[in-house]
């Protein structure tokens, strides 16, 4: 890289900075992964909650699987997965794809500006209702548009395996006192492991 990129490269950081984007950050949160699908197999419908999936078709041939509908998947052509939108792939044959997580911070509550990390957080100090996601946050104390979409937050533990809060408690209750426990009765905690804060308050609170 030249003098004249490198001094492009530090205006568009310092440019995303003063719109408060941290693009080191994003960059140290992006995954990435290699799979192969085999043939007649289709992937366990899931999301991520706060990362954009977007896959890659390196080989063979398949569906990618959104609430939308399906999209095909050739060799060269990508499929979108949005933060919070379920997801799956299936395929015929075997399939082998690229996936590239990049986190994001989507925002929930537009009226007061609450994105889902602020949710999360809060659920994660002990916040299992609306009303004290509203009390905390503000979420949902506007127009209410977002309250469906809060609820449906609060009701899931683990995006990644698709593991609910009551799936979470249940496990507690029935004697699984640490997240390594809990993530061998659930499978949560498993992927990306952001939610083992979520996991360690239930398992301290039981609720």
């Amino acid at each position: 890289m030249n003098a004249n990129e490198n001094a492009i490269r530090e205006k568009m950081n310092l440019r995303a900075l003063q719109e408060g984007v941290d693009l080191n950050a994003i960059k140290e949160g992006i995954e990435t992964n290699v799979y192969c699908i085999p043939a007649g197999v289709k992937v366990t419908l899931h999301d991520h909650a706060d990362k954009d999936e977007i896959f890659y078709c390196i080989k063979g041939s398949g569906f990618g699987v959104s609430e939308d509908g399906e999209v095909e998947l050739n060799v060269g052509d990508t499929f979108v997965a949005p933060a919070g939108t379920m997801h799956a792939l299936r395929s015929d044959e075997i399939l082998f794809v690229a996936a590239i997580l990049i986190p994001v911070n989507k925002i929930i509550c537009h009226c007061k500006q609450v994105s889902f990390g602020d949710i999360r957080k809060a659920m994660a100090g002990g916040a299992r209702t609306l009303e004290e996601i509203q009390e905390i946050t503000g979420a949902g104390t506007g127009c209410g548009g977002c309250i469906e979409e809060v609820e449906k937050i609060l009701s899931v533990a683990c995006g990644c395996k698709g593991v609910s809060v009551e799936a979470i408690v249940n496990a507690v209750k029935d004697g699984a006192d640490t997240i390594e426990k809990v993530g061998e009765v659930t499978g949560a905690g498993a992927g990306c492991g952001r939610c083992k804060a979520l996991l360690q308050n239930i398992i301290d609170t039981k609720k």
